[in-house]
């Protein structure tokens, strides 16, 4: 079996080259030009980042693709999915519906108008518009991918690539949490799912997680009771139950238990789902930091920024990525770039449990890309 190619421009610009420039050689050397044909329907997938979170993907990388699908004769569109629960206890809102997200993704300068593409939420309003796609993990057996995955004829997934306390958040996180929908997210986040304790509810007088149920699955008399064959885990009436009326009667424990492998799990069910010769990955690794673009802060950067990776291999991008943080030269003055290095060696059970179920190589050949001036 051949290794597969991942293709690298580093940081370094010009008038005649700039970062969007490298945008387009990246997509060129992937093959999109000729693989789009006319008229196919492209998501580009992405993560638009939560208000008060500056280091999030640049709309402008966005609004290049699109056109560059656009150019190549396909139809594209803008994707990511709701994040899990309901409401926010966060002081710039959350993510947590369609109406939540669109809101927060204008503010952070997404739209329609910006990126030149329809801007949709794969999973619907709620995040419960899914289907079921089986696999053989040794964690997970149910995928729910987005519906909207499954009306794709290419699927670009572009990453912002960071760290997360279980190690690299980049291609695979992306897929893995950031394209299944709410159910699929509960499996990586809590080992346990919906825990209910009727002893606690208050009660018909109450009543508050009826209304934000998107399967309606509950029944509250004196006590609540839960559908469970029919709930989706989504977390909406643990949040309403838990951090608004307090009562303790519905919760989520959001404590993962190897999630690194769930991701990778997940990420196989996503790619099944349509066949994994419509997917394609870029891995933006700028604006380096230990946080997710889902907190509403910009935490510290870890180093300088490195570049753009593109793969077909979505284990292999990720890889090359990995080794390219550990190589670089850390900012100092952030005391937490000393974690870089342990980050990067947590990033290894990603890559181990991805060879183990055969979903992509841990080894790449590591192709630079330049343009003589």
């Amino acid at each position: 079996m051949s290794v597969p190619k991942v293709y690298f421009s580093d940081r370094k610009t010009s008038a005649h080259y700039n970062m969007l420039d490298k945008l387009e050689h990246v997509f060129q050397e992937l093959g999109l030009s000729e693989h789009i044909q006319e008229g196919d329907k492209v998501m580009i997938k992405t993560h638009m980042g939560l208000y008060g979170n500056t280091n999030y993907i640049r709309p402008a990388y966005v609004r290049k693709l699109v056109e560059l699908v656009k150019q190549a004769g396909g139809f594209p569109f803008v994707a990511d999915t709701c994040s899990l629960g309901y409401g926010t206890s966060r002081p710039y809102g959350g993510r947590t519906t369609a109406q939540d997200y669109y809101t927060r993704a204008e503010l952070n300068g997404f739209s329609q108008a910006t990126v030149g593409a329809p801007i949709i939420l794969a999973d619907g309003y709620w995040g419960s518009d899914f289907l079921d796609v089986s696999i053989s993990g040794d964690f997970i057996t149910s995928v729910p991918v987005p519906s909207a995955v499954f009306d794709c004829d290419k699927v670009i997934i572009l990453s912002h690539s960071k760290f997360h306390h279980i190690g690299i958040a980049s291609a695979l996180k992306n897929m893995g949490v950031g394209l299944v929908a709410k159910k699929g997210k509960t499996a990586v986040h809590s080992p346990n799912g919906l825990e209910i304790y009727p002893e606690k509810c208050l009660g018909s007088e109450c009543s508050e997680c009826l209304s934000v149920c998107p399967v309606r699955c509950i029944t509250v008399a004196n006590t609540v009771t839960i559908d469970i064959d029919r709930c989706i885990q989504c977390g909406h009436c643990s949040a309403i139950c838990t951090s608004n009326v307090e009562a303790g009667a519905l919760k989520v424990t959001w404590a993962g238990v190897n999630m690194a492998e769930k991701i990778v799990e997940n990420t196989l069910g996503v790619m099944e789902s349509i066949g994994r010769d419509r997917f394609y990955f870029i891995n933006l690794a700028m604006d380096i930091s230990d946080m997710c673009d889902c907190v509403c802060y910009a935490a510290p950067l870890l180093m300088h920024d490195l570049g753009i990776f593109g793969s077909r291999d979505p284990v292999a991008i990720d890889a090359a990525t990995a080794d390219a943080m550990k190589k670089a030269m850390p900012n100092k003055a952030n005391p937490n770039s000393e974690r870089i290095a342990t980050l990067v060696d947590k990033s290894s059970v990603f890559f181990e449990h991805s060879e183990k179920i055969g979903l992509g190589s841990k080894k790449f050949d590591l192709v630079f890309l330049s343009r003589s001036e």
